[in-house]
């Protein structure tokens, strides 16, 4: 699960790191604490060179309703190939989703014990990042909806590796820029597929924060603070 994450990175920054150009968007602003359905910077297969913004959260589309965005944030690696739903998408709609860093909790007391609430677990949230907050790319799926060609797009997951394993099963997939390249390219699909694995042990930095960052909304510095 990657249900929150960060791109704060200064737009002229990451265009210079990623070799790309981004479209005119007055309404962008650095996100601390991206949620679902809000607009974020991807790259697609289609347009490799341009950070485009779409909105967080797969409407695919043969979907009868955009409200099934809001289930489809994330995809699990294990089903794109095999899925119908998904089967052409990964086939012809890939993107990279640059982030700075993404959020899980962790359950931090048993109910009824320390660390619980009126009988109900506390969860800790925990930031993961790269050192010096260097551009993470995730791999994701994009899509077009309906006549008012709604663009959006979900995060890939894969099975936590073992530094992440104890605040959640699962992961976003994070590539390389090499990794990244042949994720927009015309790649054989078992080649892409291989793409889809758990990060490398030591690559993240882990720490917690705040409960700040719980509500979707709340926004700032304030959401990186070590707790």
């Amino acid at each position: 699960m990657c249900g929150r994450y960060s791109f704060f990175t200064p737009l002229d920054q990451a265009e210079n790191q990623l070799g790309v150009r981004s479209v005119p968007n007055p309404d962008w602003f650095p996100h601390y604490n991206a949620a679902p359905s809000q607009a974020m910077p991807v790259i697609t297969n289609e347009f490799p060179g341009i950070l485009q913004f779409f909105r967080w959260g797969l409407v695919p589309k043969w979907a009868k309703e955009p409200s099934i965005g809001y289930k489809m944030i994330n995809t699990r690696a294990e089903s794109i190939a095999e899925k119908p739903a998904f089967r052409n998408i990964f086939k012809y709609k890939r993107c990279l989703v640059p982030a700075d860093g993404y959020y899980e909790w962790q359950v931090a007391g048993d109910n009824g014990g320390e660390g619980s609430k009126k009988g109900k677990p506390v969860k800790q949230p925990f930031r993961f990042h790269l050192p010096g907050n260097d551009i993470l790319l995730f791999a994701g799926l994009w899509d077009t909806w309906g006549p008012e060609n709604l663009q959006t797009f979900s995060i890939i997951t894969c099975p936590a590796n073992k530094d992440t394993t104890a605040y959640h099963d699962r992961m976003p997939v994070i590539l390389s820029h090499e990794e990244a390249k042949k994720w927009l390219s015309r790649e054989p699909e078992d080649t892409l597929l291989q793409l889809l694995k758990p990060a490398p042990e030591g690559l993240l930095e882990i720490y917690p924060v705040s409960t700040y960052v719980n509500k979707p909304g709340n926004e700032g510095k304030e959401v990186l603070e070590w707790v």
